[in-house]
């Protein structure tokens, strides 16, 4: 089994010149071989990052990439198009900048998603900020062995940031009484505890044990999104009256690295701290409420969506023909022109039957299927 490089776990043979496969869950240390080059998936626990860790990514993609990067539905960045051996390289750097850990299997252990509004949100029932980091240490340090692909933790706090059609193998959700706990294959909850870490922890180790996640259950087992509710975009209340929180979109949830960087500065000249979110979106947490029409303004100009009646807003999609060896239809064409049409409902598109970045758990989405002629079904 060949190696990436020294430093990388090995590349499955299964994986080498061929597309995509759903079910492959890639890191930076353990890239995906794709369409247009390699993926390399920075997990960010939280989604929390900060305007020099945007100057790197975009660094990384526009030297060693194609210059573009994604923000998946589970609060990652994912960077397009790295060439084979500049893998070693991007990696490198990634690591040095504390955006990935250095070993593969400690850096999985990382797929945590906790509401982006975390510490800023008046209707949270505490800040979750702290227990997802304590979660990671725990995780990273105290877990011995390799978790099945794919596991990963989703922390509630009760706000206004539903996270319901998050997938995870351990869900957390505050309440008055401590963090009730939940588990993939037990409709109902396990029980509350004071101490989320150490039941994380606790799953993640029967998982390790089975050599496998948690049984699914039922598909009542994760809340579906209401079909109803508008994407969260624009100005959002803040916990102090004179912040606010400023979220925007790039279309499909893809930015290119220029634009990353002006977000960058963007960021340090309002003083935010900044968030990605499973909505693909990004937000600018507490800004002077004097300023958040200022920058709402600005992210707008840079291409970002910023309107919930949008009709960007309303599609989203997988990376189709322009990325994917796999993929049957050019998506990012198919879904310019069904955003210009009003009105628009919430659809995804999948180039091929993966139905890859396809939200499972989402009542009211109508998916499009690409067929062998390139049409959408």
């Amino acid at each position: 089994m060949p190696y990436v490089a020294a430093r990388f776990v090995p590349v499955p043979e299964s994986q080498l010149d061929r597309g995509p496969i759903r079910g492959w869950c890639p890191g930076v240390l353990d890239p995906m071989e794709t369409g247009d080059g390699w993926l390399l998936r920075v997990r960010l626990p939280g989604g929390a990052l900060n305007a020099d860790d945007l100057r790197l990514v975009a660094g990384v993609a526009s030297e060693l990439g194609s210059g573009f990067v994604e923000i998946t539905s589970r609060a990652n960045l994912q960077i397009r198009g790295v060439a084979a051996d500049e893998i070693g390289r991007a990696a490198t750097r990634l690591v040095a900048a504390g955006l990935a850990e250095a070993d593969a299997g400690a850096d999985a252990r990382r797929a945590v998603v906790a509401s982006p509004l975390a510490g800023h949100d008046s209707a949270a029932s505490c800040d979750a900020t702290p227990v997802v980091a304590a979660i990671v240490s725990r995780l990273v340090a105290d877990l011995a062995g390799s978790l099945p692909a794919k596991f990963g933790v989703v922390v509630d706090d009760g706000g206004s940031w539903p996270l319901g059609g998050v997938d995870g193998d351990v869900r957390l959700h505050a309440s008055p009484t401590g963090w009730t706990v939940r588990v993939r294959g037990n409709p109902t909850a396990v029980g509350v505890t004071s101490d989320p870490a150490h039941a994380v922890l606790h799953v993640a180790q029967q998982c390790i044990a089975r050599g496998a996640r948690l049984d699914r259950g039922t598909d009542a087992e994760l809340t579906e999104l209401d079909s109803g509710r508008p994407r969260t975009l624009g100005l959002v209340r803040h916990r102090d009256e004179g912040r606010r929180n400023v979220v925007a979109a790039p279309f499909l949830g893809r930015l290119d690295a220029a634009t990353l960087i002006e977000m960058a500065d963007l960021a340090e000249r309002f003083r935010a701290d900044v968030r990605l979110t499973p909505d693909h979106s990004i937000v600018f947490c507490g800004v002077a409420a004097d300023d958040a029409p200022g920058a709402l303004t600005a992210l707008s100009d840079l291409g970002l969506v910023v309107d919930p009646e949008d009709g960007r807003a309303m599609v989203s999609a997988c990376v189709g023909s322009r990325g994917c060896a796999s993929a049957l239809a050019d998506t990012s064409a198919a879904a310019h022109l069904l955003a210009a049409r009003t009105p628009v409902g919430r659809t995804h598109l999948s180039a091929c039957t993966k139905r890859c970045g396809a939200p499972s758990h989402a009542a009211g989405i109508t998916h499009l299927v690409a067929d062998a002629t390139g049409e959408f079904r």
